[in-house]
């Protein structure tokens, strides 16, 4: 059987926000050449800016329509289920910088910080999940990094906010973070995971953001495929790569934490074709170890796979440039960042956000927290009226969710991981349309 550390937790649990890279809940803003692999939406919220220079691909733009709603109230669900997961182990005021951890459930009662590199071991185990829960803000130094080994995925990680998230310059995260307020990209970081905030704005400055799907198969994995099958479970692994990864090698000298051991086996993508320096194509763009980038704006694969830019540039069209605004050693967006909100070290509380450039009080708060009452499943309609599992919250009324696959809500149509069938999934590259995987 396969051993699963937070009871069966994976993926699924982000319902339709699967296919989502990046999802804001008041703006999504940009400047810069970012780049977004998967779908990109807000909700309640309407505005989108910056696409282009922005470039959205594998997915579509949803701002305010009833694909992002469902896909924030699936959020909120996932938030609160990470929240709910009983803590294995409490790093309130260390750093994560310099840790490796194995999988299970880490909480902070406050902040949380990243300086330097986290490992995070599966020890063999590619369903290891690994969950971080913090009470308030997540910040990542300058160049930054984690590391995945021994078979752990970037796909089974997890970030629940509890207010606001800021990746510092060029550093390379993975995992999803769900924010309950907002969450900002400094200059060239770049994420393979997703990014959702909630209640406030996602703010990215020449990024690059990829949702892809978990690449290991359980025939891969040493598992017997059986053991989901037998029991009536879908084990929401069936997917269309073999990764087969190896460890990871690790980072280089200019912090770029991409490069996975191991070849994909990419053979029902459209990814067989060759560059003409031997690259591997994808419907992304180029395979760098087993992620489909976009060599001329990825930070950590800039103009070539491998050649990351320094921690004062970003990747425009292939060459690394120098940032503009610097707050502490980090390239910083002055508008939209709530630890420096129109000035440098002008943090906002956690109650608050910044919005052009300056702190501005959540709208609506139950029990000290900023919520909306309009998809928030803990608070639908009103403080403490909590929906049942089953059930999501839209437009402050509990309802019933339509289909679901491993206890999540989705949508067979356009869910990479649940394209036309609960656990067919898309290969990296690849996008779910009218309930088949395509290439765009």
């Amino acid at each position: 059987m396969v051993d699963r550390t937070t009871d069966a937790l994976d993926q699924t649990v982000l319902g339709t926000a699967q296919s989502f890279a990046v999802l804001g809940g008041s703006t999504v803003t940009n400047i810069g050449p970012t780049t977004v692999y998967g779908n990109l939406g807000v909700d309640p919220g309407l505005a989108i800016t910056g696409f282009p220079p922005g470039l959205v691909t594998g997915g579509t733009i949803h701002a305010g329509d009833a694909v992002a709603l469902q896909a924030q109230n699936d959020a909120t669900t996932a938030y609160d289920t990470l929240a709910g997961l009983a803590p294995t182990r409490d790093l309130t005021g260390q750093d994560l910088g310099g840790k490796t951890l194995t999988a299970g459930v880490y909480t902070f009662s406050s902040s949380a910080q990243l300086t330097g590199a986290l490992t995070l071991d599966a020890e063999g185990n590619p369903h290891a999940v690994f969950v971080f829960q913090m009470a308030s803000t997540l910040t990542t130094a300058s160049n930054s990094s984690i590391l995945v080994v021994n078979s752990a995925q970037d796909c089974n990680i997890f970030w629940q906010v509890g207010s606001s998230a800021t990746l510092g310059t060029t550093t390379t995260f993975k995992g999803n973070i769900i924010a309950l307020t907002s969450i900002t990209l400094n200059t060239g970081a770049t994420v393979s995971g997703r990014t959702v905030a909630r209640n406030a704005a996602v703010t990215m400055d020449s990024n690059r953001v990829s949702s892809l799907a978990c690449s290991t198969p359980l025939a891969d994995a040493g598992v017997d495929a059986s053991d989901g099958a037998s029991s009536g479970q879908d084990t929401g692994f069936d997917v269309g790569t073999d990764s087969s990864p190896a460890a990871e090698s690790g980072s280089d000298s200019s912090g770029d934490a991409t490069l996975d051991g191991g070849a994909a086996d990419t053979s029902s993508a459209d990814t067989s074709s060759e560059g003409e320096a031997g690259a591997t194509l994808c419907c992304g763009g180029v395979l760098c170890g087993n992620s489909c980038t976009a060599l001329t704006g990825d930070i950590a694969n800039c103009g070539s796979c491998g050649n990351a830019c320094a921690s004062d540039q970003f990747c425009a069209a292939g060459a690394c440039v120098t940032c503009s605004s610097v707050c502490a050693g980090a390239c910083v967006y002055l508008p939209a960042d709530d630890a420096n909100c129109g000035s440098c070290g002008n943090a906002c509380l956690a109650s608050e956000v910044c919005t052009s450039g300056a702190c501005v009080p959540c709208a609506m708060q139950c029990g000290g927290a900023c919520v909306d009452l309009g998809s928030d499943p803990a608070n639908c309609g009103s403080c403490g009226n909590a929906c049942p599992a089953s059930a999501v919250c839209t437009g402050g009324v509990c309802t019933s969710c339509s289909t679901l696959c491993g206890g999540a809500c989705v949508h067979l149509t356009s869910d990479p991981l649940h394209c036309g069938s609960c656990g067919q999934s898309c290969a990296p590259g690849e996008s779910c349309k009218s309930g088949s995987c395509v290439c765009q």
